[in-house]
C-alpha cells in the first residue's frame, strides 16, 4: 500500500473520529432518557408480567368456569394497565418539561 492509500485511509479514520465525537453527547443523552424511562415504567412491568403470569392459570381447564375466571382475572389486571399508562403519561410529561426550549420550537 502507498503513502498516498495511507494518507487517505488516516483521512477517513480521522472523519469518523470527529463525526463519533460529535455524536456522542446525542447517544449519551438518548441512553439517558432511555433509562430513565425503564426506570419509571419498570415497577409497573413487573406487575403486568405477574398479571400475564397468571393468565396463564386462568386458561388452563376447566373449561365450566372459564368466564367468570378471565372476568376476575380481568378485574385484577386493570389497575396494573392503569398504573403502567399513568407512569408512561407522567415520564412523558416530565419529558417534555425537561425539552430545552430551542427543540420545543422546533416541533411547532
Amino acid at each position: 500500500m502507498g503513502e498516498k492509500d495511507k494518507d487517505i485511509f488516516s483521512e477517513i479514520g480521522e472523519r469518523l473520529k470527529e463525526i463519533g465525537e460529535a455524536l456522542k453527547p446525542h447517544f449519551d443523552k438518548a441512553e439517558r432518557t432511555l433509562k430513565d424511562f425503564d426506570s419509571a415504567v419498570e415497577p409497573a412491568l413487573a406487575d403486568l408480567s405477574d398479571k400475564l403470569r397468571e393468565l396463564g392459570g386462568v386458561l388452563k381447564p376447566p373449561s365450566e368456569d372459564f368466564s367468570e375466571r378471565i372476568k376476575q382475572w380481568g378485574e385484577s389486571a386493570k389497575p396494573v394497565v392503569t398504573d403502567l399508562g399513568q407512569r408512561i403519561r407522567k415520564w412523558n410529561e416530565y419529558a417534555e418539561e425537561s425539552e430545552p426550549e430551542s427543540r420545543k420550537k422546533k416541533g411547532d
